[in-house]
């Protein structure tokens, strides 16, 4: 531990938060030992509470304010790009979740052609958050970082801006969140005075986000998510490039007794099946008070004596409060069996006799993990919000995907009987990994992109989608 440091806006000594600086939904608050000193102006700040209290997906207009602060800038230099450099820019990233995996995965992909550096705008919540990814990205990409300790957000934001001038990439990659004003305004600015080209990644695709207006291309998960930028964000130049997973020589490869042990620790006698789930936990809730999905785990397990079923997630008190009353008197409750997110999710994934899909949110490069790592599932269509649904990933000839409960329920039990059918599934999944998602799969999307001249002609025709769309 650094007796003294300034990171992520703060001065820490010994780690104790002396002074900090938040930029947040409308003011700027300095702090002293945790203890509110005064706001600070910032032209950023009714940007930010207005995208706060905001509902629309249209925030172009936002977008549009931020470029005009930028514009008020001096001196500020441009750069040559290097076309053996490509850039990428993260505000925090984590060990969990899609959209880290799918920035780790897409520089793996491109490491072996470029030169690469990773700009994340923060640095201490990612330590914290994301330690083997670190690790991982080190191996490959240089990484940095910025203190954005400053009363002027415009040095925080030329700080940078002239970091990423500085490497001069052909193209910038974009993985922020969905509310980084200061990541948007140094977009603004490298479209001001670069010609850098901009990608930005869609990684959450149900929520509004700042940027887009900044992009080349906004590259996309699936023709749903594609839609919904042309549609509702009013944005037309989207690109369909799907997701990236591992590479095929990377899949692990488990031993029968490894297996076996991973679910006698997980808590699954010798000889039972085990369903398994894993998601966040919110994908499981239809609202604070009701769950079909738990719902429907509660009548498999009553209906099959023999059966286990695991769900790997993390739990909101009220959440965990809901799953406990619901099966607190109920004979099969110790068959239902509730982990935390798993270091080896792979390893516990392949403990799965069958996956199942969570609703009303469905899941996402799970189903990818699932693919390469040959464990069948089923997948939750949701008809009634094709943004909380993702089973644009399988092959559109793949027979396991159901619009209901009901629907749901009866393939589980027929595939749950059928190791035949789970075995075929499985091996024709595997095909679609190879031929979809695997880097050099991928890589050639991405190349197509990477050396594009003129992006119009990517861009996504789209008809009408199939599921209806609701954003609340």
């Amino acid at each position: 531990m650094k007796i003294v440091e300034i990171v992520d806006g703060q001065v820490k000594i010994c780690g104790l938060s002396i002074v900090k600086i938040k930029y947040k939904k409308g003011h700027t608050k300095f702090y002293l030992c945790g203890v509110p000193l005064f706001l600070l102006k910032s032209p950023f700040d009714a940007i930010r509470a207005d995208f706060a209290a905001g509902e629309s997906f249209d925030v172009r207009h936002l977008d549009k304010r931020i470029d005009e602060v930028v514009a008020t800038y001096e001196n500020v230099d441009g750069c040559i790009s290097n076309p053996q450099r490509v850039a990428f820019l993260a505000t925090k990233i984590y060990d969990m979740g899609g959209h880290t995996k799918w920035m780790r995965d897409m520089q793996k992909t491109l490491a072996p052609r470029y030169e690469e550096t990773l700009f994340l705008t923060t640095t201490g919540t990612s330590r914290k958050a994301a330690p083997q990814t670190l690790s991982y990205l080190q191996k490959i990409s240089k990484i940095k970082n910025f203190r954005q300790f400053s009363c002027s957000e415009e040095k925080n934001i030329r700080e940078i801006y002239d970091g990423i001038v500085a490497f001069a990439p052909r193209a910038i990659f974009v993985f922020i969140h969905t509310d980084d004003v200061v990541a948007t305004a140094v977009l603004a600015l490298i479209k001001r005075h670069t010609n850098i080209k901009v990608f930005f990644v869609n990684h959450a695709t149900h929520r509004p986000a700042l940027a887009m207006s900044f992009a080349d291309l906004v590259l996309e998960e699936t023709p749903s998510s594609a839609y919904v930028t042309q549609k509702l964000r009013k944005i037309p130049q989207t690109h369909i490039v799907g997701l990236i997973s591992k590479p095929e020589e990377e899949n692990p490869q488990f031993s029968a007794e490894e297996i076996v042990d991973m679910r006698q620790k997980m808590g699954i006698p010798q000889g039972k099946l085990c369903t398994l789930s894993g998601a966040a936990s919110y994908k499981f809730f239809d609202t604070d008070n009701s769950s079909r999905y738990f719902e429907m785990v509660e009548k498999l397990l009553t209906e099959h004596p023999d059966l286990y079923h695991v769900v790997i997630t993390e739990m909101r008190d009220f959440e965990a409060e809901f799953v406990q009353k619901m099966f607190a008197d109920s004979p099969v409750k110790e068959r239902l069996i509730l982990l935390p997110y798993q270091k080896n999710y792979e390893l516990a994934f392949k403990c799965a006799d069958l996956f199942i899909d969570s609703f009303p949110m469905s899941s996402a490069l799970a189903f990818i993990d699932l693919m390469r790592l040959k464990v069948p599932y089923v997948v939750k269509i949701n008809t009634e919000n094709a943004a909380l649904s993702f089973h644009e990933y399988q092959a559109p000839d793949f027979p396991y995907m159901y619009e209901t409960v009901e629907q749901m329920y009866s393939g589980i039990e027929e595939l749950l009987a059928d190791e035949t059918k789970r075995l075929a599934m499985v091996e024709k999944n595997y095909r679609h990994y190879l031929d979809k998602y695997e880097p050099k799969a991928a890589d050639r999307i991405l190349q197509k992109v990477l050396n594009c001249n003129n992006f119009t002609e990517l861009y996504d025709e789209l008809g009408d989608i199939k599921y209806s769309l609701k954003f609340d």
